[in-house]
């Protein structure tokens, strides 16, 4: 056994390249930003091609290698953890060239940090690692929202940690069932499903219900949402758009492994009965905001139940589900998403105050930023042609071809009962005349991918070809 440690063509130390030369890059620019004084161009760059780099390993190790496992099993080179790694490290690259008021460089060293933590966290079906991908991605996440200084993002960042803090706790405790019930940590359907009996097991039915606690804080479902309100107020823009998106991607893959040994255990009726309270009450509550910012925090816990409902299936014994085809809906929905996220926070950054007010008169006096905003808003809204639209079609067939019709209707009714507002912030930008704050400076890197992210908002369909 001792001779399987040490062998390194069995461990298939290749497969955590990716994610290691991500924190050997972060620990090199954490001397340079004690050391020296650089600009922020260099951390930057640095970053930016560090990511890149991870790219092309992660297909490096698909082409040599094809779909393995490294490390005796604890590291997974699947499907799912290709193409997670994949979105995780573009959207990352994006929002770095999104940013341009970060001046410190241990801002960049933690940021790499959680990348290649989030990286482990989806790379792995190791309860232990998973663990330890998500403490130290969110670790360097309650940070980087401190680093802004304002009195508002260090109560924010206390806050989310707290929230996230309890949740951790009940993973713990999940783990310590899971090995009660099967003596190991891994989320392996087949070994549970040889242990488990035809009544749902009552201890795997609740470190369910335990991890799943930690998952709902991450993905900020109601009812534990309340840290995100005030992040999203409080964190600049930009990171409230990689918030947003990243984190909850590698979320949703965790999800997925953990309904793969929940199958008909009855866990299907308590996410089922979350989903659809998240989906009512973010809705709701997204129409009494005033505040732009924090109108679309609640857009993200609708947008997070939209697309736990589609996972709801697999959960089904009784239901021939195509496990790729959800992860399908899963990734193409989030990431039509999160391009039109990344639209309508970039165009955020530029302002002060994200009140409706502030908006007033853009038509007038940045009329292609106007369009961009009012396309990028469309999306999220579910309007077709643009792209958002046809990730709630594949949600909704998702749900409506395995006859959970209800599903479907409270989907249906949540995105109209938002169109209020997101229409409110195309109202006031186009025909509200007024002196709103429009000191809007993009510099070329940010109009680059403003300019994508309207492109993929309208031509969403052709990716599809």
């Amino acid at each position: 056994m001792l001779n399987d440690y040490l062998n390194l063509e069995l461990l298939n130390v290749s497969l955590s390249y990716p994610f290691l030369f991500l924190i050997a890059v972060a620990i090199i620019l954490l001397f340079c930003s004690s050391f020296y004084k650089l600009h922020r161009n260099f951390f930057i760059g640095i970053s930016a091609l560090s990511l890149i780099v991870s790219f092309f390993l992660v297909l490096y190790n698909l082409n040599e290698q094809g779909f393995k496992n490294a490390f005796l099993g604890t590291l997974n080179n699947d499907i799912l953890s290709f193409i997670a790694s994949l979105v995780i490290l573009l959207f990352s690259f994006l929002y770095l060239l999104m940013e341009k008021e970060e001046n410190q460089g241990e801002f960049y060293a933690l940021f790499l940090f959680m990348i290649a933590s989030l990286i482990l966290m989806v790379s792995s079906s190791n309860l232990v690692l998973i663990f330890i991908g998500l403490e130290a991605s969110s670790l360097a996440l309650y940070t980087l929202i401190a680093m802004r200084g304002t009195r508002n993002s260090i109560s924010a960042a206390i806050k989310y940690f707290s929230v996230a803090a309890v949740g951790s706790g009940f993973f713990v405790l999940a783990c310590a069932l899971i090995y009660i019930k099967t003596g190991g940590l891994e989320l392996n359907f087949d070994k549970i499903s040889n242990l488990q009996n035809t009544e749902p097991d009552i201890l795997l039915l609740s470190a369910g219900v335990l991890i799943f606690v930690l998952c709902a804080i991450k993905l900020s479902l109601a009812p534990f949402h309340f840290w995100l309100r005030d992040v999203y107020y409080a964190a600049h823009s930009n990171l409230v758009a990689f918030i947003s998106v990243v984190p909850k991607i590698a979320m949703f893959v965790v999800v997925m492994r953990i309904f793969s040994i929940l199958i008909a255990s009855g866990f299907e009726n308590i996410v089922t009965v979350l989903v659809i309270f998240s989906m009512l009450v973010g809705a709701l509550a997204f129409l009494t905001q005033k505040d732009v910012k924090k109108m679309f925090a609640y857009s993200s816990v609708v947008n997070s139940s939209f697309v736990l409902a589609s996972m709801i299936p697999l959960l089904d014994s009784n239901i021939v589900y195509s496990e790729l085809y959800d992860f399908f809906v899963v990734f193409w929905y989030w990431i039509l998403f999160a391009f039109s996220n990344y639209g309508v926070f970039l165009i955020l950054s530029t302002y002060k105050n994200t009140s409706f007010e502030s908006l007033k008169g853009l038509l007038a006096k940045k009329p292609a930023v106007a369009i961009s905003l009012a396309i990028c808003v469309l999306s999220l809204a579910g309007i077709p042609p643009f792209g958002v639209f046809w990730g709630k079609f594949f949600v909704l067939y998702s749900v409506i071809v395995e006859d959970y019709w209800y599903l479907a209707i409270l989907v249906a009714l949540s995105s109209v009962i938002m169109l209020y507002g997101y229409l409110k912030v195309i109202i006031y930008a186009f025909f509200i005349k007024g002196e709103g704050e429009h000191n809007l400076r993009l510099n070329f890197k940010q109009s680059f991918i403003l300019t994508l992210c309207v492109c993929v908002s309208i031509f969403a369909i052709l990716l599809m070809l």
